[in-house]
C-alpha cells in the first residue's frame, strides 16, 4: 500500500502556485491596460452598427452611442469628433453581438468595449504606427427578443471600468 498524502500535498501546492501565477499575470495585464490610457486628452467613440434583431428588440446604434457619450462626458472625458494624432488616434470602440439560441426565445449577447491606439513596435525600425487594442473589457449575457435594452447595463458597467482606469492615470484638473 502506498501513501497518497505526499502526492496530494504536491498537487495542492502546484494548484496554489498556478492560481497565484494567474492572479499576478492578470494584475500586471490590468496595470498595462491602465498605463496605455495615461496622457490621453480624450477619445473618439465608434459604435459598431447593431444587428437587426437588436434594433427590433428596442435598442439602436444611436441609443448606444448616446449612452456611451453621456457616461464619458459625465466623467469629464473629452469626446473627439475626429481621431487626434497627439492622442495616438485613440478610438473607443463598442461592439454588441447577439446570437439567437435555437428553439428558444432567448438571445446570447456579448458587449465589448475596447480602446484602439496607434502604436510602434520597438523591435522594428519602421516608424509607421498601426492601430492596436491597448485596453479592453467584455461582458456576456442572455436576454429576450423584446428586452434588448437590458444590454445597456453590462455595457455601462464595462464603460465604468474604462472610466475608472482612465481617471486613475489621468486625474481631473483641480478647479
Amino acid at each position: 500500500m502506498t501513501d497518497k498524502r505526499p502526492n496530494l500535498l504536491l498537487q495542492r501546492v502546484a494548484f496554489i502556485g498556478i492560481v497565484i501565477c494567474l492572479f499576478v499575470s492578470a494584475g500586471q495585464s490590468q496595470t498595462r491596460q491602465k498605463e496605455s490610457l495615461r496622457g490621453l486628452s480624450g477619445v473618439r467613440v465608434y459604435v459598431h452598427p447593431v444587428a437587426k434583431e437588436v434594433e427590433a428588440g428596442g435598442l439602436s446604434t444611436a441609443q448606444i452611442q448616446n449612452a456611451v457619450e453621456k457616461q464619458l462626458r459625465a466623467a469629464g472625458i473629452s469626446i473627439q469628433s475626429e481621431p487626434q494624432a497627439a492622442d495616438g488616434s485613440a478610438m473607443l470602440m463598442v461592439v454588441v453581438g447577439v446570437v439567437k439560441r435555437p428553439a428558444e426565445e432567448a438571445y446570447l449577447f456579448d458587449v465589448e468595449v475596447s480602446l484602439l491606439q496607434a502604436v510602434h513596435l520597438t523591435r522594428r525600425e519602421d516608424p509607421e504606427p498601426f492601430p492596436a487594442q491597448t485596453w479592453g473589457q467584455k461582458a456576456l449575457g442572455i436576454t429576450g427578443p423584446k428586452r434588448m435594452d437590458l444590454i445597456l447595463e453590462p455595457l455601462k458597467a464595462r464603460l465604468g471600468d474604462f472610466v475608472n482606469d482612465y481617471l486613475s492615470v489621468n486625474p481631473k484638473p483641480q478647479s
